[in-house]
C-alpha cells in the first residue's frame, strides 16, 4: 500500500460497509489519521489486492505496543463487493494473519499474545472466513442507542464535582483511563499517540466531554470522553453523539460517578443539537456497565463479534 492510495482505499471501504448495511462513512482524513499511527508501517504492515488493474481489497495490522496484560494485533480491512468470491479476501486474510503473528512474536516480553478480528453478527461470510483460519468467537460487543428525550437529572455523587474536559491534562487523563480499564477483558493501555487521536483527532468532541474530580484531593476519579461523526447522519437518519470512553477509578465504582457523567453528557449532546446518544459495551463486562446503560434508557442497536487466535510459545 502507498499513501497516495488513501482516496481509493477510503472509497472501497465505504462501498463495502454500505453493502454490509453499516450506517457509517469513512473520511479520507479519518483514514489518514489511523494509518499515520507511529507503530504502523505501511510498507510492512499493509497490503492491497488487485484483480487485474482494479483494486479488490486491502488489509492492515493494528498492533499498538503494550506494556501490561497482553499483546494483541487486529487484522483489519475490506474487500470490494464486486470483487468478492474470487479469493481476494482469502489471500488478504492469509497475509494478514501471518504478518500479525510475525509482529507479535517479535516482541521481547512474556505477555500473552493474540490475533483478533471483528465483524457484526449478521456478516456470516466474515465469520466463516475467520473460522477457516482458526479464529474462535470469544466476545460480543453491543452498540446501544438512546433518544435524547426525557433525560435523567445529573445526580452527582457526594464528594465529587463534574467539570468540563480540561485542555491541558491529556496525560493525567490517559493515566486515569488506563488504570480504570486495567481489569477489562482484552484491554491494553492506550499509548500517547492513540490517546491524542481520541482526544484531539477526527470526531473528537472534548467540548462535550466531562471529568469527575474528587473534592477532597482534587484528583480526577472519572472521565467521559465523547465523539461525533456528522458524516454518518445521512445514513442513520439521526444526529448522533457517542460516549466513547467512560472510565471510573476503582474505589469510586458503584457510587454513581459513571451515571452522573452519562447524564451530564446526554444533556450536553441535546444542548448541542444532537438527537441520539450512542455507546458501545462489552456484554460480559464485569463492572455491570451493560446494566447501567440500560437503566438510563439505552437499547441495543447492533452487535459485533470478536474472534481470536491465541499464540502459543
Amino acid at each position: 500500500m502507498r499513501p497516495d492510495q488513501l482516496e481509493e482505499l477510503c472509497a472501497l471501504t465505504n462501498r463495502a460497509e454500505r453493502h454490509e448495511g453499516l450506517p457509517r462513512v469513512l473520511t479520507v482524513d479519518e483514514l489518514e489519521e489511523s494509518l499515520a499511527a507511529p507503530f504502523l508501517d505501511l510498507d510492512v504492515d499493509a497490503r492491497a489486492a488487485y484483480c487485474g488493474d482494479r483494486l479488490a481489497g486491502w488489509v492492515w495490522i493494528w498492533n499498538p505496543p503494550s506494556e501490561r496484560s497482553l499483546e494483541r494485533a487486529y487484522v483489519c480491512g475490506d474487500v470490494d463487493p464486486e470483487a468478492r468470491g474470487r479469493g481476494a479476501g482469502w489471500a488478504l486474510m492469509d497475509w494478514g494473519v501471518a504478518r500479525a503473528e510475525e509482529r507479535l512474536r517479535s516482541r521481547e516480553h512474556d505477555l500473552p499474545r493474540c490475533i483478533r478480528v471483528e465483524a457484526f453478527d449478521w456478516m456470516e461470510a466474515n465469520h466463516r472466513l475467520y473460522g477457516h483460519f482458526g479464529f474462535t468467537p470469544v466476545r460480543w460487543f453491543e452498540e446501544l442507542v438512546r433518544p435524547l428525550v426525557d433525560l435523567p437529572a445529573v445526580q452527582v455523587a457526594e464528594g465529587v464535582t463534574l467539570r468540563p474536559w480540561p485542555a491541558d491534562q491529556d496525560e493525567v487523563l490517559r493515566a486515569v483511563r488506563n488504570a480504570a480499564f486495567a481489569d477489562h477483558w482484552g484491554s491494553a493501555p492506550v499509548d500517547q499517540a492513540s490517546w491524542h487521536s481520541l482526544v484531539r483527532g477526527h470526531g473528537a468532541r472534548a467540548d462535550l466531554s466531562v471529568v469527575a474530580i474528587e473534592e477532597a484531593t482534587g484528583e480526577v476519579v472519572g472521565l467521559c470522553l465523547n465523539q461525533a461523526y456528522p458524516e454518518d447522519d445521512e445514513l442513520t437518519g439521526r444526529q448522533e453523539a457517542w460516549i466513547e470512553n467512560l472510565a471510573t477509578s476503582g474505589r469510586w465504582r458503584g457510587r454513581g460517578v459513571a451515571s452522573s457523567m452519562i447524564a451530564w453528557s446526554m444533556r450536553a449532546f441535546a444542548g448541542a443539537g444532537f438527537s441520539h446518544a450512542m455507546i458501545a459495551v462489552d456484554t460480559d463486562n464485569l463492572t455491570g456497565a451493560a446494566r447501567l446503560y440500560r437503566s438510563v434508557g439505552f437499547e441495543r442497536e447492533r452487535r459485533s463479534v470478536t474472534h481470536q487466535i491465541e499464540l502459543t510459545a
